[in-house]
């Protein structure tokens, strides 16, 4: 008789437990692949409704697979009050910079997780002060992308490739040299693309980026009921096998780190000392790894996951920008 019940309670548990991890693989892979999307928000309004004010000239175009993106670009109007911050910083450290509105090369600007392309604007506001055209799309799995699912890399690299050929064929005036610029997610997705050899990257420069997917993943699990996290392993790895079955690959292969290793053009990472979500370690690999002789790592004190920008201040911008320039300007 205790033998059966002993049977039947680990059958129990067992089965409950194969139910929690298909839950968990689920809600966690939905939560990873497809996070809700936001809005345009009033600030970005606010924005585009008043382009020249913040010294920007703003147009919304789709691309033949329906991503949604933004070129902007210097207002032929006046700067604003950030672009006048930035250049004023730029030209105390004796930067030379060309008149205002000159444009000598384009950037790709990707967002984080959860992010949209509007939420570039106010980098924007630098970068096109600075003298850079720049190029602002919703990545799959949020905004207005049509794909349902982000992949971190998986399938967004193909994506930019596609499009920016497809943006110098329709914009004549796009021609010259082009940089990645990413944050979190969208830092991660740059390093990679710009580790790939069939597409000329000029230079790349990544904010709080993750080393490997599998880490903010498992970071994650730590806000899942207690219930949960005490199988945080066995959790992180249904979670997995949810993205897997979902979008083709696991966490483990979307490596930034692995792709650090092959990228030949100058590289900028700055990350927050204070971040809890991915640790600065992950950029002083990266940054260790990376072969190419000029490249440059800035750890942000004060500054945790989503502030880093906001803590660097107009320094920070500078130093990006300053980067850019620099990496944009050699043939």
């Amino acid at each position: 008789m205790k033998s059966r019940w002993l049977r039947i309670f680990l059958t129990t548990a067992l089965l409950g437990l194969i139910a929690l991890l298909t839950w968990v693989a689920v809600i966690g892979s939905d939560a990873t692949l497809s996070p809700k999307r936001r809005n345009v928000a009033d600030w970005h309004r606010e924005i585009l409704n008043h382009q020249e004010q913040h010294g920007l000239a703003v147009s919304q175009h789709n691309a033949r697979n329906g991503t949604p993106y933004l070129i902007c670009q210097p207002s032929v109007a006046a700067a604003g009050k950030k672009s006048m911050e930035l250049r004023d910083a730029l030209a105390s450290r004796g930067t030379r910079l060309a008149p205002w509105g000159t444009i000598r090369g384009t950037i790709i600007l990707l967002h984080g997780h959860k992010g949209c392309k509007e939420d570039h604007l106010p980098i924007c506001e630098r970068f096109c002060a600075a003298g850079f055209r720049c190029v602002c799309l919703d990545l799959p799995g949020h905004g207005q992308n049509p794909a349902p699912h982000a992949t971190f890399g998986h399938k967004e690299i193909a994506l930019l490739k596609q499009l920016w050929e497809e943006i110098q064929q329709a914009h004549a005036d796009m021609q010259g040299p082009m940089a990645l610029f990413g944050v979190s997610q969208g830092g991660a997705i740059a390093l990679q693309a710009a580790a790939e050899k069939d597409w000329s990257v000029a230079a790349v420069a990544s904010v709080a980026a993750f080393a490997s997917l599998d880490q903010p993943i498992a970071t994650s699990a730590d806000h899942l009921p207690a219930y949960v996290r005490g199988i945080k392993p066995l959790a992180t790895r249904a979670c997995g096998l949810g993205i897997y079955c979902r979008s083709g690959f696991f966490p483990h292969q979307i490596s930034p780190l692995r792709a650090a290793s092959h990228i030949d053009c100058p590289a900028f990472l700055c990350h927050g000392q204070q971040d809890n979500f991915i640790p600065h370690d992950a950029a002083i690999r990266m940054h260790a790894a990376i072969p190419h002789t000029n490249k440059h790592l800035r750890l942000i004190d004060g500054a945790k996951h989503h502030n880093v920008l906001a803590i660097g201040s107009t320094e920070l911008y500078a130093d990006i920008c300053e980067f850019f320039l620099l990496a944009m300007a050699r043939p």
